[in-house]
């Protein structure tokens, strides 16, 4: 067992409140074999992807932060849905995945199969789909993506993990231990934590203050509990036609689309967008959110991409700012106690006056489109990010060789004519 890093445990805590689970999917043309088993091979590999044999461990009374423990992967992990279905019947059933979120504490993952699909985009016949739903605590975006690569290219073959049996005499002493670790380490935090924030809160006194953020929308608002989800699949040359990176590019489309959905030409608008850290990773979720604008009142789209291009080059580099890492610090020594009364305590209820964007966009490289199942190629990958009760509409970019696919995720209760949206991004994508 090992201590899970703060980042990671926030998240896990913050799951318990707001379902933050990750939905990695992945197109495949028809394999050779019959798609169970296609699935009987994911089961075998998962027990070589270390990641995939893992689980969440809480401490009692949350006297510290949760462990990782390690476990054998389960034949119900891999689940096969062998029903003929369109691609619109694929992405409906994977939006009542979403409302089914993974308890970790005893599987942190799960991989889903649906084939034969017709009609998925770029298939040329029927497609297989894998969706890989994963804690989010396991891994961010970056790492969840290596997680599934390494469960298609993992040997196919039969593996004792070696995982320990759990005694009820042992589980009552691993308990004890871990207890008594957090309360030894408790004074110790407390300290450290309460000396670094009072830096933090220095720094933060002599600093210029920020950016104010964004008057919420009427897509900022609750989702409840169902899903709609889209998708659009994209050449990478065509997003790259200009020098723009894939990022930059779908924000300019996102930029032109937004206002035209909204009604509201008038409005600044920005988005909350996903970036990663650089350096060494210290948690398996190594990144942080920042607010990114769309320059909507400048006309020239070169001009527009290229401001929105700055920004995104400014949130980067606002990691080295002193008081942003002065206030990680603070948290990262936060005892484990503090960290989840502060985050059971979070109103969710009450409707910001701002939002750091009026949507959330994640951008993810997959990497090469060397991927296959069973003999049957890649033909793309998308996600569905989270939804919260101050973001009923998101995005995601992912990309796998020379395919882009730009998925988005709401509510009927937020987005009823989202495929009115869908149509406005495609005509920008499409010019």
């Amino acid at each position: 067992m090992h201590r899970m890093a703060a980042a990671d445990a926030a998240s896990y805590w913050m799951s318990r409140r707001i379902p933050n689970d990750e939905f990695l999917v992945y197109c495949f043309a028809a394999p050779r074999s019959p798609i169970e088993d296609c699935a009987a091979r994911l089961r075998l590999r998962a027990a070589h992807v270390d990641d995939l044999c893992l689980r969440i461990r809480e401490v009692p009374g949350t006297a510290d932060r949760p462990y990782w423990e390690s476990v054998r992967p389960t034949d119900d992990q891999v689940r096969v849905d062998p029903s003929s279905r369109t691609w619109s019947s694929c992405l409906e059933q994977i939006a009542g995945l979403i409302s089914h979120p993974l308890d970790p504490t005893r599987k942190a993952w799960r991989a889903h199969l649906f084939g034969p699909v017709v009609d998925a985009p770029g298939a040329a016949g029927a497609a297989y789909v894998v969706v890989l739903q994963i804690c989010h605590a396991l891994g961010d975006g970056r790492r969840a993506s290596r997680i599934a690569r390494e469960l298609f290219t993992a040997p196919a073959t039969q593996r004792d993990p070696g995982h320990a049996t759990h005694s009820p005499g042992r589980e009552l002493l691993v308990d004890a231990g871990t207890i008594l670790g957090g309360v030894l380490r408790f004074p110790g935090e407390f300290v450290t934590t309460a000396r670094r924030g009072v830096r933090a809160a220095r720094l933060a006194s002599a600093s210029v203050p920020g950016t104010a953020g964004y008057a919420p929308t009427r897509l900022n608002t609750s989702p409840g509990p169902r899903r709609t989800l889209r998708m659009l699949v994209v050449e990478r040359d065509h997003l790259t036609g200009h020098d723009r990176p894939v990022t930059v590019a779908v924000l300019t489309a996102i930029s032109v689309a937004l206002p035209k959905y909204l009604g509201d030409a008038g409005r600044p608008l920005g988005v909350e967008l996903t970036i990663g850290r650089a350096g060494e990773p210290q948690a398996r979720n190594h990144f942080r959110n920042s607010g990114v604008g769309l320059h909507v009142d400048v006309d020239d789209l070169g001009e527009r991409a290229r401001l929105i291009g700055a920004g995104i080059a400014a949130a980067r580099a606002a990691e080295a700012d002193p008081l942003r890492a002065a206030r990680r610090r603070a948290s990262e020594s936060t005892p484990a106690l503090l960290t989840r009364w502060g985050i059971d305590a979070f109103d969710l209820d009450t409707p910001p006056d701002t939002v750091t964007g009026v949507t959330v966009v994640s951008s993810v490289n997959r990497g090469a489109a060397d991927l296959d199942l069973d003999g049957g190629e890649i033909l793309f990958t998308t996600g569905f990010p989270a939804l919260s009760p101050a973001q009923g509409l998101t995005h995601g970019v992912h990309g796998i060789g020379d395919r882009i696919a730009i998925s988005v995720t709401t509510s009927p209760d937020v987005a009823a004519d989202v495929d009115w949206y869908m149509e406005l991004l495609a005509r920008v994508l499409g010019g």
